[in-house]
């Protein structure tokens, strides 16, 4: 039960801290977001606007912001006049009255808003009378005139209920688009007492919320200048702050980073829940950190920065995430204690594997040391005969041949101490290359000279077919590549039969260069190709020790060729003839 109550103690404490740097991060991402534009995007394009210098800039499709009461466009002769011929036609009953004061006016000069009024009415009242041939001809008129209006001349509310009346007159055809345009930018009072089948009025509501979000935004900036210091996000004045879900802000993004004017950029006028989702979308686009998954923004209703999380009206700080608060602990002891199982069992294992691999380098670091001195031994037995019987005399007439045998003698037993210290260097890494180009003819020649005596030896020839057409260069190390392919060639000596050639072609294969060696011996059966370049190992064939070798001359030759960039691979001869054909395969160099 104690280390039961410690676990719970040290899981609590993890949380916590998780916790705390959790929320760091989404604190730093809210104010970061402040200031970036690419955040900003993420919000509907309806809620968000540029700014210039002298305040939001409206869209075309808006128009405007601000209504311009119908008396302000009101002269009082007009007015006059229009009550004139209302007296005369609902209370006197006398349109032909009524027909001569909308005529008077109609001849007057009046002011392109004014004249757009009384051609509305005066079409109205022909309409009334049953005078289809005046009603048409002032509709016409009226049509033509509404075509030169503007949508930012909308807010004047006489000119607004002259585009609602002329639309609602009867027709013979289709409403003109141009007036379809102007109803989608009518206030929402004038657009909302036309009939919902009129063109443009299912438009009218989502202009009219664009509208007062623009204008929400301008009067705020208005009120309130913004400076570089208050470039933030902030509580709209009217909203209501009780209510998170329904509480405004005005975020400003400047442009030039706040030098200069700040008010020119863009704003946006959201929620504080909206404003968390623009930063989060921003984390994972890569403009801001990714949020942490471990916490939730917590809403409520914020206006001043003290308590507002991360400078973020409407957001009070964030909670653990739904996946990550977990109450039921009865999970945690069987988890330990699983958890300690399996480590117990991984150790054991790997205790288990190194003993195991222990004795395995023990037996063969035995069975190799057995075997070197062995192949030391045979050299040195032959030298030391060769030696006395020369200092004895008793190879009157053959010391050349004797020197000879000496010579290979000695150039095996050296090649032998060379290999085994190599071995060492290039499992630690100690073995350094001096690569630069090279004649690979030159080399190839070079090698079956110094081999020449130990091929002489066992009797064995070597032939070699040069088909580079003396283009055959590539980037080596001149020493490396001969050891490695003396290593080849002495593998070839040993296992190719007794007295068998050894057959050596050197060519190109589009971008390699290929040296072979090939032999008339038994050949290395498929399976067995690639595990004759391990260490220590040779083939089931010679396992038993009846041909002389370490088994590591070809494990030492595949490796430095791969070290100097190419490979050595082992497959049957390509004549189809019995025997193994071993071929080195380095990249071609280009040489002037």
């Amino acid at each position: 039960m104690v280390q039961l109550w410690r676990a719970q103690q040290l899981e609590a404490q993890t949380r916590r801290l998780e916790l705390e740097r959790a929320a760091g991060i989404a604190e730093r991402i809210l104010r970061e977001a402040m200031h970036s534009r690419a955040a900003l995007q993420h919000v509907a394009a309806e809620r968000r606007c540029a700014l210039a210098s002298e305040g939001v800039v409206v869209d075309d499709a808006v128009g405007w912001l601000v209504e311009v009461p119908a008396h302000e466009d009101e002269d009082p002769v007009v007015e006059d006049r229009l009550a004139r011929a209302a007296r005369a036609e609902f209370a006197a009953g006398d349109v032909a009255a009524a027909t001569r004061e909308f005529d008077v006016l109609l001849a007057a000069s009046l002011p392109s808003r004014q004249r757009l009024a009384v051609l509305a009415a005066a079409a109205w009242q022909a309409e009334r009378a049953g005078d289809r041939d005046r009603s048409a001809r002032l509709r016409a008129e009226l049509d033509t005139r509404l075509a030169d209006v503007s949508v930012r001349e909308l807010g004047h509310l006489r000119l607004a209920n002259a585009v609602a009346a002329a639309v609602r007159l009867p027709r013979a055809g289709a409403l003109p688009p141009v007036l379809a345009g102007l109803v989608a930018a009518l206030p929402r009072t004038v657009a909302e007492g036309l009939p919902a089948s009129v063109p443009g009025r299912a438009a009218a509501a989502a202009v009219a919320a664009r509208r007062a979000c623009l204008d929400t935004i301008d009067a705020a900036l208005s009120q309130r200048p913004a400076t570089v210091a208050e470039l933030r996000p902030r509580v709209h004045d009217d909203a209501s702050e009780s209510d998170p879900a329904g509480t405004d802000l005005i975020w400003i993004v400047p442009d030039g980073a706040g030098e200069g004017d700040a008010r020119r950029g863009e704003a946006a006028l959201l929620t504080a829940a909206e404003y968390v989702a623009a930063a989060r979308a921003a984390g994972r686009d890569g403009a801001l950190p990714e949020w942490p998954w471990l916490v939730e923004p917590q809403l409520g209703g914020v206006s001043s920065r003290s308590d507002a999380f991360g400078g973020v009206p409407g957001v009070r700080g964030v909670e653990a995430s739904a996946g990550f608060a977990r109450s039921d602990r009865s999970w945690l002891l069987p988890a330990i204690t699983g958890a300690l199982v399996l480590a117990f069992a991984g150790a054991l294992w790997q205790q288990l594997r190194a003993l195991r691999s222990e004795a395995a380098a023990v037996r063969t670091q035995a069975e190799f040391l057995t075997t070197v001195t062995h192949e030391l031994k045979t050299p040195l037995a032959s030298i030391r005969l060769l030696g006395e019987m020369l200092s004895e005399g008793r190879a009157k007439g053959r010391e050349s041949d004797y020197y000879r045998m000496l010579a290979g003698e000695a150039g095996r037993l050296s090649m032998l101490i060379e290999n085994v210290l190599d071995l060492g260097r290039l499992e630690r890494g100690e073995r350094a290359y001096d690569a630069r180009p090279v004649d690979v003819g030159e080399v190839v020649a070079e090698t079956l000279q110094l081999f020449e005596p130990v091929a002489r030896q066992g009797g064995a020839g070597v032939t070699w077919d040069d088909r580079t057409g003396g283009d055959a260069h590539a980037r080596l190390d001149r020493s490396a590549l001969v050891q490695a392919l003396v290593s080849v060639l002495d593998n070839a000596r040993k296992y190719g039969g007794s007295g068998a050639p050894i057959e050596v072609v050197t060519a190109r294969r589009g971008p390699d260069v290929t040296i072979a060696v090939a032999d008339r011996g038994p050949g290395v059966p498929a399976d067995e190709r690639e595990k004759v370049f391990a260490r220590f190992v040779r083939g089931r064939t010679h396992a038993h020790g009846s041909t002389p070798g370490v088994g590591i001359g070809l494990y030492l030759a595949r490796g430095i060729a791969r070290r100097l960039g190419g490979d050595l691979v082992c497959a049957g001869r390509a004549d189809g003839q019995t025997g193994a054909c071993f071929t080195f395969v380095f990249p071609a160099e280009t040489t002037s």
